[in-house]
């Protein structure tokens, strides 16, 4: 396998206002329906060649900028795709990365408040194993309309391997500084739902509207009330099992793991390989009613019915006692974005726990 050199990835930009002012343009697209409008910083050197949409595998391209000069190549492209449900943003543009081709060798992450996660990527990609170009790509997402989905949409600047040091910083001025024009108040694919158990301790928290709750009643008679989210997505997309120890008397993550994972263990024909518990960072959590957070993950299979799926386990802590979630769906894959959705699902009630003002450490 080749290897790829580092190269750098700056997150400031070093050209002077007075620079930009004189070497930058700025473009107002118009050219689709007002959901799509965007504005974006381009050099001088690159204009318009394309901004009628233009459909690309499983995106639309919105706008095809390139240099019009003899300096060095740079060509923008400005796409989207239209998602029906809730997920990070960075977690559809990491797939999207992969199925282009290319290869992710640097990013970080930009978490905002209540929507989300977003992505800003540095990628490699060598193209009929001659030209080899290197492209940053930066992500957006915006409600359609009514929770009816979202227009998930990336820029991408690239330029040729050989060029982009010397390039790297008008990269940045593009994939920074560009918007909706008429961007909605809603930042999220579906419409939310609050759940709301009113018990001794009450519990809060939101999910996406698609998912179905219900009580077990079985669990009426226990110290633990046993609710079952439903992610009615797809066929057999996820299912969240939580129950509710609300006794701050045991000291043990590891005791209610035991107890309210002890169901697994009564299934006939299926392995569960899990990966050790890990204890999330408190500055990681970002939520300021969580005490602890345990999780771990691994994958639940029935070689028998050829079953195949992916398993979460989260515990929370917090002053009224302990809450243990499993969530059981699809492995990630290329087919759907089940995965995204259910992760997605699971960041949500972390981050809304208690806590329905997103309010952080």
């Amino acid at each position: 396998m080749e290897e790829i050199k580092k190269y750098s990835f700056p997150t400031e930009q070093a050209l002077t206002d007075n620079y930009c002012r004189n070497n930058f343009w700025k473009c107002l697209y118009d050219s689709a329906a007002d959901s799509f409008h965007y504005s974006i910083i381009l050099p001088n050197n690159v204009k318009p060649i394309e901004v009628i949409p233009v459909k690309s595998k499983s995106m639309t391209v919105i706008g095809h900028y390139i240099r019009v000069d003899d300096s060095p190549f740079l060509e923008v492209f400005v796409a989207y795709e239209y998602c029906k449900f809730e997920m990070n943003v960075s977690d559809w543009a990491q797939k999207k990365i992969y199925t282009m081709g290319e290869t992710m060798i640097d990013s970080r992450i930009i978490e905002a408040k209540s929507s989300g996660t977003y992505l800003d990527a540095l990628t490699y990609c060598k193209l009929n194993d001659q030209e080899t170009f290197i492209t940053r790509i930066t992500t957006l997402k915006d409600s359609f309309g009514n929770g009816n989905g979202a227009h998930y949409f990336m820029v991408k600047a690239r330029c040729f391997e050989q060029d982009y040091e010397e390039l790297a910083y008008f990269i940045l001025q593009i994939v920074s500084n560009w918007d909706l024009t008429n961007k909605s108040q809603w930042q999220f694919g579906e419409l939310l739902q609050k759940f709301s158990f009113p018990a001794k301790n009450q519990v809060v928290f939101y999910v996406p509207l698609s998912w179905d709750i219900s009580f077990q009643a079985d669990s009426i008679k226990t110290d633990a009330p046993h609710f079952v989210l439903n992610n009615t997505t797809g066929d057999h997309n996820g299912v969240i099992h939580a129950f509710f120890y609300q006794s701050n008397s045991v000291d043990n993550y590891k005791y209610i793991f035991d107890r309210f994972f002890e169901r697994f263990n009564q299934l006939e024909d299926y392995t569960i390989d899990l990966q050790p518990f890990k204890k999330v960072q408190q500055h990681e959590i970002k939520n300021p009613v969580i005490y602890a957070l345990y999780r771990t993950n691994g994958k639940i299979e029935n070689e028998k019915i050829d079953f195949h799926a992916n398993i979460e386990i989260l515990i929370i802590r917090t002053d009224r006692g302990w809450y243990y979630f499993d969530m059981v769906g699809s492995l990630p894959n290329l087919e759907n974005y089940y995965w995204e959705e259910n992760k997605r699902c699971l960041e949500m009630i972390i981050k809304s726990f208690n806590n329905l003002d997103f309010d952080e450490v």
